[in-house]
């Protein structure tokens, strides 16, 4: 027991520690280039607005687009010539067979802090999730046999999110709710250690800027509720929108045709366009959204931003900027709140309309990310106000009763359903769809060529003890089954090439082994041949063989989850 204690205290010491350098030093860097940058658009700016010089258009247009550029020569440095992120993140922790990359991690991060000083219209959370998993898995590397990989997964997701948010209760629940999806208690101790010490390191050493302020107050009338109710379903409309965007093929011109560098510099040129005359809906935002939760923005100005930001949002990431969803989606909902807050006002008098901002804020963040439990402690940690806690709840709830139907749990699951990878079968099923069967499958078994006669096959078989053999050419391409039972009262001295062709299942050597449950869910016999795409036999693999690695995959899942 003490190892254990110790163990946990010093696992989630050493991910919490690096961990909150290392989300620092992110948000360092972006406020390093922002400064720079906006000595440059200084310079710009001191001209006459209506000076629209060539130096001016260098800077509003040219520097995005360069550093755009930039990112997408980045891009082509990964291993799979794509961003990755929390989605990879989520699979990680469900499949073996897909383990974070730290070059992808840091190549990922950094392209991030460019995207975000190009003026992309991103958030930071995604890269600092990911990084923080990316830290864990590497340190895992270093201690085999210290826990299983998703403690340290969880445990960099809970420091990220704690040290970026601020709130370490909010971060142990963002990573078993949204990242591990299960409530082992062998993973709790590590990740709210280190979710515990990434807050304090960065408190006591680097600051938080807080994203809520600190009064926004309650309920202040019954009829508040049913607006809190609609408020969440239109939220949960917003959201669907919003994912849409980000994952549906057709919500997007098809780019394909554009270079892969030029794609980010193109979006880097949209967020200079755009930034010329409504920045607020540029980077990453945060300041628009303190001064619309203070109520310093008017709802006809928050319409526009809700458009504008939709919109550069959506066409920053399919154009190859990278960052992450939930800063906008925050930036989406406080917008929505605002809107409808004042509506409401018309409606019933007195109305907290701060509280609405923060209400639809939560809800369009919970339907994105799929973390209602993780939003609602988020409202809490940095309000530290029960009603507002409970009131972004009633909008969450319903928020994700909207969105949950159309998209799924959050928009990571969608990514990943994109890329064929269903995360509603369940963690047992994911292991089962990563195993292959021809890393499960026979090399013993009845071989026979087209020559040899029956009384051969009979007498081999007989020896061998088996029922059933294949038959095959020079080139190992399978041609029939041959069942002992069916060579009873045939010539002895006929060659099996001469043989009536049986129907019988065959299964692909790649094809996994959650699909191949449900293809042999019928079969009766006593072996299934194993082919690859030229038809060439490679094996044989039998019912008990599958229902083995299912029931050892069942049995490691439930020990996973059980473990304390």
């Amino acid at each position: 027991m003490f190892l254990s204690i110790l163990s946990t205290l010093i696992l989630g010491t050493i991910i919490g520690s690096i961990v909150s350098v290392s989300v620092f030093g992110f948000l360092f860097l972006i406020d390093f280039f922002n400064q720079n940058i906006e000595i440059l658009l200084s310079y710009a700016t001191s001209h006459k607005s209506e000076d629209f010089s060539l130096s001016k258009v260098f800077l509003y247009l040219l520097i995005p687009s360069l550093i755009g550029f930039f990112v997408g020569f980045l891009r082509s440095l990964t291993n799979d010539q794509r961003w990755h992120g929390p989605p990879d993140v989520i699979l990680s922790a469900h499949s073996k067979k897909n383990p974070l990359n730290i070059k992808a991690g840091f190549l990922t991060s950094f392209s991030a802090i460019c995207s975000i000083t190009a003026g992309g219209s991103v958030g930071q959370y995604g890269p600092l999730v990911h990084f923080g998993a990316t830290i864990g898995a590497e340190i895992k590397q270093f201690a085999k046999k210290a826990g299983n990989i998703q403690i340290f997964l969880g445990a960099g997701v809970a420091a990220a999110i704690s040290s970026g948010f601020g709130a370490p209760i909010a971060g142990l629940v963002f990573a078993r709710e949204v990242i591990l999806r299960h409530q082992s208690l062998a993973s709790f101790g590590p990740i709210l250690v280190s979710s515990l010490v990434s807050y304090f390191i960065t408190k006591l050493f680097f600051g938080f800027t807080p994203l809520l302020p600190s009064k926004i107050g309650g309920i202040n009338s019954l009829a508040e509720f049913p607006a809190l109710v609609i408020t969440g379903l239109i939220c949960g409309i917003v959201a669907i929108i919003y994912m849409r965007g980000l994952t549906h093929p057709k919500f997007f011109p098809n780019i394909s045709k554009i270079h892969p560098w030029l794609q980010p510099a193109l979006a880097g040129l949209l967020c200079g366009i755009v930034g010329m005359f409504i920045p607020q809906v540029t980077g990453l935002g945060t300041d628009t959204i303190q001064n619309i939760l203070s109520g310093n923005v008017l709802p006809q100005i928050a319409a526009q931003f809700l458009i504008f930001k939709l919109f550069l949002t959506v066409a920053c990431l399919r154009l190859g900027l990278i960052g992450g969803v939930f800063a906008p989606a925050l930036f989406l909902g406080a917008c929505s709140g605002i809107l409808l807050g004042a509506f409401f006002n018309l409606i019933i008098p007195d109305t907290n309309i701060g509280l609405f901002s923060v209400a639809a804020m939560a809800a369009v963040g919970s339907c994105v990310i799929g973390g209602p439990l993780a939003n609602m402690m988020i409202v809490f940690e940095l309000t530290s106000n029960y009603q507002a806690t409970l009131a972004a709840g009633i909008s969450i709830v319903f928020a994700s009763l909207v969105s949950s139907k159309v998209i799924g749990q959050s928009v990571f699951d969608k990514v990943l359903l994109n890329r064929d990878i269903n995360l509603d079968l369940g963690d047992e099923n994911l292991i089962l769809k990563s195993i292959k069967i021809k890393n499960i499958s026979r090399k013993k078994y009845c071989k026979f060529r087209e020559n040899e006669t029956v009384e051969f096959a009979i007498n081999k078989l007989a020896l061998k003890k088996y029922s059933e053999g294949y038959l095959v050419d020079t080139y190992g391409k399978l041609l029939n089954k041959i069942e002992l039972h069916k060579l009873i009262g045939l010539k002895k001295n006929m060659k099996l090439k001469l043989l009536k062709r049986n129907r019988y299942l065959k299964i692909n050597e790649n094809e996994n082994v959650f699909t191949a449950l449900n293809i042999c869910k019928d079969f009766v016999g006593e072996s299934i041949p194993v082919i690859d795409e030229k038809n060439l036999l490679k094996g044989i693999i039998s019912e008990s063989d599958i229902f083995n690695v299912y029931i050892e995959t069942s049995k490691n899942q439930r020990e996973l989850e059980s473990q304390n």
